[in-house]
């Protein structure tokens, strides 16, 4: 009994992790709107020296054009590590969430090994 009690307190703390971060995306974006064309990038999180930000997508030929590209950034390496063109907000959750933990260290450790 005690295990389903745990593994329901999981489920419901990943669904309002998974709410908060939908809500920090959908907040980023509406302040991105709210930019002039080419306001820059929005810092969404910062891990150690990593920075995790959206952008608006650049202008394409493309039918459908992504709402925003979120980004991984290595300000000690200056370098990109990682982009994603996001088409929904739900796209944009997955990807902070997927560059958060590209960008956690080791407990303990450094950013010495590079997320891939």
């Amino acid at each position: 009994m005690r295990l389903t009690i745990k593994a329901r307190g999981f489920a419901v703390g990943r669904a309002l992790e998974y709410n908060l971060t939908t809500l920090r995306i959908s907040r980023a974006y509406v302040s991105l709107l709210s930019r002039p064309e080419g306001g820059g990038a929005i810092s969404l999180a910062w891990v150690g020296d990593y920075e995790i930000r959206m952008h608006a997508a650049p202008p394409t030929g493309a039918a459908k054009r992504p709402l925003f590209i979120v980004d991984v950034f290595d300000h000690d390496g200056q370098l990109f590590i990682d982009s994603r063109a996001c088409y929904t907000i739900a796209e944009g959750a997955v990807a902070f969430e997927e560059f958060l933990r590209m960008a956690e260290p080791v407990t303990g450790g450094t950013h010495d090994k590079r997320p891939v």
